[in-house]
Parts: structure tokens; C-alpha cells; sequence
């Protein structure tokens, strides 16, 4: 094999390793962003609200505390959820 295709070989991996870390940071980037978004969005909620959960489900918050969150979501039906489980307000 010639040095210039050695050269070349090595000038495609090299890039194709800059690009792989460089996606690789983008995506940790957002992933990042988006967790702060919704702990902040989780901050913001009150008692009383009205949230949606990732199954769909529309309810009332009625309870935070470091455990999880209580969602009624039919009068006096209420269920325990997980805060990554609430995506946003109804």
C-alpha cells in the first residue's frame, strides 16, 4: 500500500472519530437540557393543578413529596405517579 493511502485511511477514521464524539456530546447536551427543563417544570407545580401523564391520563395534582406525586383523576380516585411520569399541564 502507498503512504497516501495510508494517510488517507487514517484522515477518514480521525473524522469519522470527531464526528462520532462530537454527536455523541450533542446528544448528552440535550438530553441534559431537557431533564432541567422538566425538574424546573416540576418545581413550578402547585397543588391543585391539572397535569397530564405520559399514559395520557388527565388528572389533578393533590399531593408532592420526595416519594412521588398523588394525581386524582376521577373525584375521589386518586394514584401515586412518579414525577417523570407527568409531562406537562392540561
Amino acid at each position: 500500500m502507498s503512504t497516501e493511502k495510508i494517510i488517507f485511511i487514517v484522515l477518514i477514521i480521525i473524522i469519522f472519530f470527531v464526528y462520532y464524539i462530537i454527536s455523541s456530546m450533542l446528544k448528552y447536551k440535550g438530553i441534559r437540557e431537557n431533564n432541567e427543563k422538566h425538574s424546573k417544570f416540576l418545581d413550578e407545580l402547585i397543588i391543585g393543578d391539572k397535569v397530564v401523564l405520559s399514559s395520557g391520563i388527565f388528572g389533578t395534582l393533590r399531593e408532592k413529596n420526595e416519594r412521588g406525586y398523588s394525581v386524582e383523576i376521577s373525584k375521589g380516585i386518586i394514584i401515586k405517579v412518579l414525577p417523570s411520569s407527568i409531562i406537562g399541564r392540561s
